[in-house]
């Protein structure tokens, strides 16, 4: 049979663990290598691992020095003998068929990569699904995709995918990455030939309510690297389209960055902790403003680049403000 690797990266994820790794182990697709990756938990995730890989001859645990989550992916990349790779974060989890049928998408279309479709949930919930509807694109179809041409469909994640071997052989997560889907995700694209996007949900991506919200940080600037690193990896390809399409990503990315400052709740101190980078981005954003205006992007953005690149300083306090007064009132 056709062996498919399933990699875990774990950290500090007792209460949500069980749950993961029964949608694994229970899987109408029995032929699998389950890689549990336990990057320096210090709750009981490690033991729950290990009480799993004795209740399943499939699974191996390796346990290493919290490194991250692209180290832990990299480790698992390193030990899996699949002839097929998935990713799976450890607090999300499987539906019971995901594997079956993806791997049966690869075979009956010849494909490098299915990408299946994706149920945000803060709870577990039965899925009604009509028959699914499977497509084949070229890689320059789908990669037109990923850059949000004439698309606003996310395509960035290297989970609720399933890929050949030869696909993600060789590539490394950047280390130390916030954005490391990003980059790694377009070479896995530049791998592949032929794929097949799927609507059935195979990936259930779970939503944690009961924590806090996440507060920017200068971690998030990463994404800007992670946009340089597909730049490069584009001109690298020598497709022109890929040179351009990067290129348009990498200034949506300073949008993106200076919306999710103006939407932040510590907006003030963000502003002036990384006030030269803002100032960067401010100025980039307003040497590409035509070019950005010109794409099928939503209006809601084009009318945030219009006010960002009049003043930044003016309108996202504004922004800030009302967001701050309809919270306040909620």
């Amino acid at each position: 049979m056709t062996k498919v690797s399933i990699i875990i990266p774990v950290y500090n994820v007792e209460q949500y663990l069980d749950r993961c790794l029964t949608s694994v182990f229970n899987q109408t697709y029995k032929d699998l290598e389950v890689i549990l990756i336990n990057d320096g938990s210090t709750d009981n995730s490690g033991i729950i691992c290990e009480e799993f890989v004795q209740t399943d001859k499939r699974a191996k645990v390796y346990h290493q020095e919290n490194r991250g989550l692209s180290e832990a992916r990299n480790t698992g990349l390193k030990y899996m003998t699949g002839d097929f790779v998935m990713f799976l974060d450890s607090d999300d989890w499987l539906e019971l068929d995901a594997v079956e049928f993806l791997l049966e998408q690869t075979k009956s279309h010849n494909a490098d990569m299915v990408v299946g479709g994706v149920y945000r949930t803060s709870k577990i919930v039965d899925h009604q699904q009509n028959t699914p509807f499977s497509q084949l694109l070229t890689q320059e179809e789908y990669a037109k995709r990923y850059f949000k041409i004439e698309s606003q469909t996310i395509e960035y994640y290297v989970w609720n995918k399933l890929y050949k071997r030869e696909v993600v052989e060789d590539i490394e997560f950047p280390s130390g990455f916030f954005a490391e889907d990003v980059p790694t995700m377009f070479r896995y694209i530049l791998n592949s030939e032929r794929i097949v996007v799927t609507d059935k949900i195979v990936y259930n991506y779970f939503i944690n309510n009961s924590g806090l919200t996440a507060k920017f940080t200068s971690k998030h600037f990463d994404v800007l690297k992670g946009w340089d690193l597909v730049c490069q990896y584009a001109t690298e390809s020598n497709n022109d389209k890929y040179k351009e399409w990067a290129q348009i990503n990498r200034y949506r990315a300073d949008l993106a960055l200076l919306t999710e400052i103006a939407l932040s709740e510590d907006y003030k101190n963000i502003r002036m902790l990384n006030e030269t980078q803002i100032k960067s981005m401010q100025s980039r954003l307003k040497k590409n403003k035509r070019v950005l205006l010109k794409q099928a992007i939503p209006l809601s953005r084009k009318i945030l680049i219009i006010l960002f690149t009049t003043s930044y300083d003016i309108f996202a306090k504004a922004i800030n403000t009302m967001i701050r007064i309809k919270n306040y009132g909620a």
